[in-house]
């Protein structure tokens, strides 16, 4: 039977309008059946917060312990800060981390968090200061405590400190003031590296072929084939280009200087000829299109790298870590967001922070990380949720190898932190540059006068067998310049700014706890104040902060020769009855003399003779 369709009759719903709804339901339901698997992830990793970044509550059973923090403190911290805009801080090195108590009852009232960070140098420190500033809007209160070796030009920042991570407005103010400072300071002239003629051994190296013909005497040497058909051939190696940058090659891939160091390579355009250009690494031949202050302005933090000494120019520094880190501005813009993000620079971190972020909450390590958190609950903890290190675990690791004294004893054989490789020297100035250590200091103090926040300085306590390590070293008088200096940086900047000096106070000279007894040498048995040469413990610093948060507490009573408060008035006294002090004790240490029998010896770890810095 056929149906014919006459005017008025009500159109078939089931050909027209049914299949366009089960077509839009089917889309649905695929988009639900993708969208699930991402979602669980997610929600997943929030729950868990394996890195304290999303602020989801501690859960017993689930997240109280968080050991994979650990493993991302420096990453995990600077977001931290953003979500909980903290009154007060403790700044510094690891040193901190592990013993100011962001819950000891002298901190101004509001929320407190160690923002500490390991391996921090001075400029990390400064860092860490404005970021918190933008986010405490101001701080109230800052305690920093002052590493020596963290004013070490060459003591190098942590391969996973990123400054976008950081407040980007404060970090471009410090590089405009950092452009000035330096302007006219004097600087050592770079001597540029010319490259050679012909290079027989590099042209051997690169046409094996050419080194079996000379063997089988079919040429006497390189340089004839090359002459005779090497030339017509087209073939590589006769000399390095003009345009090849060799100690920047060498610099962005440390893997090549060592293969060239070891003779696997003559140097290291050989390595690009034989792998470097199929491999894609930078740093030889500088790009056609790339603009060096287009890099620069888009990325003012590299300014001060290279002011550090890290890189001879921004072109290196994108060859070595700004090219994995995603950093725009190394070529022309080609679309409208390329064009929006070079002449806004607020966006560009903005989609930095974005990137990272979601990294953090998609990566396969942070399901990874969020699982070992749900394994390791009957673990004790690493961390504290307001960033202080909490070394439960400390004493076994220390029993295992050999007790705190054990690991003092080592200062016998390396001399980290004060004198860091390649260079195994201390110095406060980049000579090339004419940036100093200080500079960071400066501008952090200065910030602080500005904005109104209590700035609370100390020098971080050394036992005295670090302060007889850095007379041994030739250091002491560094060591008296850097506290002078410390002093002068923060009056002059307090008279500018027409307010009282902040507070510094030294707790490294000799006292009741710097020169607590070290274990004999097989000796396990903990110490009181120390865990070992480099960090103190949490009942040294809450006497820290008793101190210099002028917080009177009878539990911690005694030890009134711990801490000096100093000023220009009282440091040259100061420091003379501190060397003199220090002078006694080594005489009378066998480990002290042993240390400056040691340090005397000619060492590939010490070449502080040669420096030819301040």
């Amino acid at each position: 039977m056929t149906l014919i369709w006459q005017p008025g009759d009500v159109p078939f719903r089931t050909d027209a309008t049914r299949p366009q709804t089960g077509y839009r339901r089917f889309a649905f339901a695929v988009l639900v059946f993708l969208l699930i698997p991402p979602a669980a992830f997610a929600s997943f990793t929030i729950a868990v917060d394996p890195y304290f970044v999303w602020g989801s509550p501690s859960w017993p059973g689930i997240n109280v312990v968080r050991p994979a923090y650990e493993s991302k403190v420096i990453i995990a911290k600077p977001y931290q800060v953003a979500r909980l805009h903290p009154v007060a801080v403790s700044l510094g090195s690891s040193r901190v981390e592990v013993a100011l108590d962001p819950r000891h009852k002298g901190w101004t009232p509001g929320t407190v968090f160690n923002f500490a960070l390991p391996a921090s140098n001075s400029y990390a420190v400064m860092l860490a200061f404005l970021h918190a500033q933008k986010y405490g809007a101001p701080l109230k209160q800052a305690v920093v405590g002052l590493d020596f070796f963290a004013f070490n030009i060459n003591f190098p920042l942590a391969s996973t400190l990123q400054e976008p991570r950081f407040d980007d407005g404060a970090v471009r103010e410090f590089a405009q003031h950092l452009d000035g400072a330096i302007h006219d300071r004097p600087k050592t002239p770079v001597t540029p590296v010319t490259p050679g003629d012909w290079n027989e051994a590099l042209y051997l190296a690169v046409n094996a072929d050419v080194q079996a013909a000379i063997l089988r005497k079919e040429f006497k040497s390189g340089r004839e084939h090359y002459e005779l058909a090497g030339r017509a051939e087209g073939r590589k190696g006769a000399t390095v280009p003009a345009e090849w940058d060799e100690v920047g090659y060498l610099q962005v891939n440390p893997d090549v200087a060592a293969a060239v160091k070891d003779g696997t390579f003559v140097n290291g355009y050989h390595h690009w000829l034989a792998a470097g250009q199929t491999e894609g690494r930078l740093g030889g031949f500088r790009p056609a299109d790339w603009d060096e202050a287009r890099y620069l302005a888009a990325n003012p933090f590299v300014r001060i790298r290279i002011a550090r000494g890290e890189y001879r120019d921004g072109y290196l520094h994108y060859a070595a870590v700004g090219r994995k880190q995603g950093l725009r501005g190394a070529t022309p813009p080609t679309n409208v967001l390329d064009s929006l993000m070079l002449r806004y620079p607020s966006l560009s971190h903005a989609d930095y922070l974005a990137r990272e972020r979601l990294s953090l909450l998609f990566s396969t390590t942070t399901l990874r990380d969020a699982v070992a958190t749900l394994r390791g609950q009957s673990e004790p903890a690493v961390f504290d949720s307001l960033g202080m290190r909490v070394w439960h675990r400390q004493e076994a690791v220390l029993d295992r190898v050999g007790g705190a004294t054990a690991v003092i004893h080592r200062l016998l054989k390396a001399w980290n932190p004060m004198l860091v490789p390649p260079k195994m020297q201390y110095c406060f100035t980049d000579t090339e540059t004419g940036m100093t250590t200080f500079d960071p200091y400066r501008f952090m103090v200065r910030k602080a006068y500005a904005e109104g926040t209590d700035l609370r300085l100390f020098v971080t306590p050394l036992h005295a067998v670090v302060r007889a390590t850095i007379e041994a070293l030739g250091l002491g008088e560094h060591y008296r310049s850097w506290i002078k200096e410390l002093i002068r940086i923060n009056e002059e900047e307090a008279s500018r700014a027409g307010r009282a000096p902040f507070p510094l106070w030294d707790f490294s000279a000799p006292s009741s706890i710097t020169t607590e007894p070290i274990p004999a040498l097989g000796d396990r048995s903990p110490m009181r104040w120390f865990w070992e040469r480099s960090h103190y413990r949490k009942e040294t610093g809450d006497l820290i902060l008793d101190r210099v948060l002028d917080y009177g507490d009878s539990n911690h009573a005694g030890h009134d020769d711990f801490g000096v408060r100093l000023t220009s008035a009282n440091v040259d006294a100061h420091l003379a009855e501190g060397t003199k002090s220090i002078a006694k004790w080594a005489a009378q240490s066998e480990l002290a003399s042993n240390i400056a029998r040691e340090a005397s010896k000619p060492s590939k770890s010490n070449q502080q003779a040669s420096a030819t810095c301040w």
